[in-house]
């Protein structure tokens, strides 16, 4: 599944049953079948469309249609009495927005309903895949849904794509030759930020797809327990890969700024050691410089070149034992 240009609004309503070609419906024929799966997929659905099918889907529609309204933040499941309600958060491809659209997958014994919002990605191109091979849908809804979770997934896998080249541009950024910039610690910050809400969108959904694979349900066979299971572990492995990322730009900064700190401090120490050596000549040449009439070996032919010697002999000696501390 990926995220494709689409129709701002789309309304696809499939009946597939065994030894009959895929079957449009209207929007006022949509009741659960009792042989074969009725897919239906909105894309930007308006409510009237919204209360008309999910009023066909099922009988108690309240509680269904309060959810399905509501915008989401996290991903969650909502069991009724016939059927469940996925809810999955899609990350922003074009504006870098974590909370870009979301994805709602309503299904029960023979229908599966998915809702498309702001977002460009939808089933269409996983609708034809399995269209190909239509006994892979008449294995049933739970099937197509442990599908449909098994392509967002792929599609939180591209996106964690981008993150990872972002994650490599902050650490050139603080490892690099030239010295990193605010601008940069407000790249790496903000980058954080995001990898710390992606998480937050996409690791409930491991639990909530797990939920499937353990609880029995009348409308989930055993076969496509296993499916939701494998789903499960790879959202997991996307939520810690999210965790490395976010530790790596957390360690980048602060390598960036123990560097730094190494850089100052050694350089405090050069300064501090070449301020020593300096001070001898000046200390020396301040006590002769004070022009007092009687000052020892004042006269003596051979002051002016003893005190130099003793300038360069001390100055010498104490370059070395700095060199030797590594302050040089």
């Amino acid at each position: 599944m990926k995220s494709i240009s689409t129709p701002e609004h789309a309304v696809l309503a499939t009946w597939y049953q065994e030894g009959y070609a895929p079957l449009s419906l209207p929007l006022n024929t949509l009741t659960p079948p009792e042989t074969g799966v009725l897919w239906v997929s909105l894309v930007n659905p308006s409510t009237e469309e919204l209360d008309q099918i999910v009023t066909q889907l099922l009988s108690a529609t309240t509680r269904a249609l309060d959810e399905m309204k509501t915008r989401h933040r996290r991903p969650k499941v909502v069991e009724y009495n016939r059927a469940s309600l996925i809810v999955a958060i899609l990350p922003g491809a074009t504006h870098q927005s974590v909370y870009g659209g979301e994805a709602q997958l309503l299904f029960g014994a023979n229908f599966v309903l998915t809702v498309w919002r702001n977002t460009s990605l939808n089933d269409h191109s996983l609708r034809d895949q399995l269209e190909q091979h239509p006994t892979q849908i008449l294995r049933g809804a739970d099937y197509v849904v442990a599908e449909l979770l098994n392509e967002l997934t792929d599609f939180y896998t591209d996106q964690l794509q981008v993150y990872e080249r972002r994650v490599e541009h902050v650490e050139k950024s603080f490892f690099g030759v030239e010295r990193f910039q605010q601008h940069d610690i407000t790249q790496a910050f903000k980058l954080r930020r995001e990898l710390l809400r992606l998480q937050n969108s996409i690791a409930p959904l491991s639990e909530l797809a797990r939920r499937f694979a353990r609880q029995p349900m009348p409308y989930i066979s055993p076969t496509s327990q296993a499916y939701f299971a494998e789903v499960a572990d790879r959202i997991a492995r996307l939520s810690e890969l999210i965790g490395v990322y976010r530790d790596t730009v957390a360690f980048a900064f602060e390598g960036g700024a123990m560097i730094i700190d190494l850089q100052q401090t050694d350089i405090s120490r050069k300064l501090a050691a070449w301020a020593a050596i300096l001070a001898i000549p000046t200390a020396l040449a301040g006590i002769y410089g004070m022009n007092f009439k009687i000052m020892p070996e004042l006269d003596w032919t051979f002051g002016y070149p003893l005190v130099l010697l003793v300038m360069l002999s001390i100055c010498l000696s104490l370059y070395v034992k700095f060199k030797k501390m590594k302050w040089l």
